[in-house]
């Protein structure tokens, strides 16, 4: 019987950068960075498999980032929009939405389209991850 959500998986081709991304501007704390070889392999049923695997943590949260060196993943689709298919992003829950958005704009993260108070009191914006992953912010007003 499940409990509950574990975690949140993605495979990356710049591990330092999106361990610099989540931990920097997200406040991710590392928590787990080995490579498998074997047991990945034999996880994914791809004989010769290796895969460096990254846990990066946020309160009870965990973001774990996969580097496989062995197969090589293919690039995201360049045509990939919000209302495809499969999971669309990764929701944060932030305090202060203002100085939030004011302060991921000034290191230069790209939001999709503009900060709308989506229902009210709740404000939501999307942004782009390290790889283009998008990530949502959102702060639910007493």
């Amino acid at each position: 019987m499940f409990t509950r959500m574990d975690h949140v998986a993605m495979s990356v081709q710049d591990m330092e950068r999106c361990i610099a991304f989540y931990c920097d501007l997200i406040g991710f704390e590392k928590v787990f960075d080995r490579t498998f070889t074997e047991g990945i392999a034999r996880l994914i049923g791809v004989p010769g498999a290796e895969a460096r695997v990254v846990h990066l943590q946020l309160g009870e949260n965990v973001l774990e980032l996969f580097s496989y060196r062995f197969p090589q993943g293919r690039p995201p689709r360049a045509d990939l929009c919000q209302s495809d298919y499969g999971l669309t992003h990764i929701g944060f829950r932030v305090e202060d939405f203002w100085g939030t958005y004011r302060t991921l704009q000034e290191r230069g993260v790209h939001f999709l389209g503009e900060p709308v108070e989506i229902r009210p009191g709740v404000w939501v914006a999307y942004f782009h991850g390290a790889e283009y992953e998008v990530c949502e912010m959102r702060e639910i007003l007493a």
